[in-house]
């Protein structure tokens, strides 16, 4: 148990015992925690579309990924993209958790929450343009039901057969963090003794580029597309598109040690606020975030100085990463800091549960993951403990996971090692 944080929170915690992840650095965690630590990039030329009328080519997508690994070729047919992203990260993690047979035995004690930002975007421009070229009579019957958000947390509890509550945030890009701490509150509340939480997006359409693109948030670093995702980095400029999906298994105490789990960390609290100052940009003085970090704390009955680590939001844009870094400096100045997008990419709403997964593997196995293409810290991001290459911290005993989404929300959530 932490020190400082007794029955490991001031509401109680739960153990992380799966996970699963479909992203552009692979298809399962083992592949994607693997790559994380070579530093490796997933950033490459689009092929999901024609990006050729736009101004940047590239993005990240989850080449590896065959829906019929994990459903049907029907099945998968009937599905949006996301949808098939999110049902594989939770299919793995339920397989990894080794929770199948306890859904089997008592399904309306299992929970899913799985969120997207955007959802069935693609269903919805190819339908659009079907409506358009030939009419409402050859629209989809599976539009509405390829299209809405909920449809991955839907399809994931079909397919596992859980009875439990099932919900679906939407909280822009920082949804994946959200899902993570309602996971908690589920586990805490006595709703449920085991959830499967996470969150998938596939924005990579020529819709969402060509709206990313008008507000100049993308990254134009064609001739390059691996290093053009550098946060921190004095020349960053902008993001880069990526598409994905992340999903954990969180059960009570209680229940975990009945059946001989073996977890991996344990969630002990989280944080939210809202900046309430602009719908992109975040607050200047990083107070949201700041704010969001301290109630993560409270809430996990950790100090400050027991944080170790942060995975920071940091999306590589030029007003994004300073506010960030002026949050981290005043209130975890200490902490390493790895800004895994710079692998990964953006992938929106899915991309704060990818990051809650490096967090639990970190305090597992005491290693960090690096940030790579950070050549020359940005002036507004100086005086932080950038990780640049793969460090190993034998003594790491907490970590916190940064998310901030389009419309001032923050999400941090809290994770603590087992011991």
């Amino acid at each position: 148990m932490t020190e400082g944080a007794p029955n490991g929170g001031n509401l109680g915690y739960a153990y992380v015992t799966g996970t699963g992840a479909v992203t552009p650095l692979g298809v399962g965690t083992e592949s994607f925690w693997d790559a994380a630590l070579h530093g490796k990039s997933g950033i490459g030329e689009i092929t999901l579309f024609d990006s050729t009328p736009f101004p940047s080519h590239i993005a990240g997508e989850c080449s590896d990924f065959d829906p019929v690994d994990f459903m049907t070729k029907k099945e998968a047919r009937r599905m949006d993209r996301f949808a098939q992203l999110g049902m594989a990260a939770g299919v793995q993690a339920a397989e990894s958790a080794g929770i199948l047979e306890t859904i089997r035995e008592t399904p309306h004690r299992v929970a899913i929450v799985m969120g997207s930002g955007i959802g069935g975007l693609s269903t919805w421009e190819r339908e659009y343009q079907v409506l358009n070229e030939r009419g409402a009579g050859r629209v989809s019957p599976f539009l509405i039901t390829m299209m809405v958000p909920n449809m991955a947390a839907g399809q994931l509890a079909i397919a596992l057969g859980a009875t439990g509550p099932s919900q679906c945030p939407v909280l822009a890009c920082a949804t994946g963090g959200e899902a993570i701490a309602e996971g908690l509150e589920l586990i805490r509340r006595g709703d449920a003794d085991v959830v499967i939480a996470g969150s998938a997006e596939a924005p990579i359409t020529p819709l969402s580029m060509a709206g990313f693109c008008a507000i100049r948030a993308i990254s134009t670093r064609n001739d390059e597309p691996q290093q053009a995702s550098r946060p921190f980095d004095a020349d960053r400029d902008g993001f880069v598109m990526s598409e994905g999906a992340g999903a954990v298994v969180l059960e009570s105490p209680e229940h975990a040690e009945r059946r001989g789990a073996d977890p991996i960390a344990r969630v002990t609290g989280y944080g939210r606020s809202t900046d309430a100052y602009h719908v992109t940009a975040p607050d200047a003085e990083g107070r949201g975030v700041e704010r969001a970090m301290r109630l993560a704390l409270e809430d996990a009955g950790l100090s400050p100085e027991q944080v170790g680590h942060v995975n920071a939001h940091a999306t590589s844009t030029p007003t994004g990463d300073g506010p960030e870094t002026k949050a981290i400096k005043r209130f975890l100045p200490h902490a390493a800091v790895s800004a895994t997008k710079s692998m990964t990419g953006h992938s929106f709403g899915a991309v704060g549960a990818m990051e809650g997964i490096m967090c639990a593997l970190a305090l597992k196995h005491k290693v960090l993951p690096p940030t790579i293409n950070l050549d020359k810290v940005s002036p507004d991001c100086e005086d932080l403990d950038y990780v640049r290459e793969v460090r190993e911290v034998p003594d790491l005993k907490a970590a916190v996971s940064n998310s901030m989404g389009f419309g001032g929300h923050n999400v941090v959530v809290a994770f603590s090692d087992i011991e």
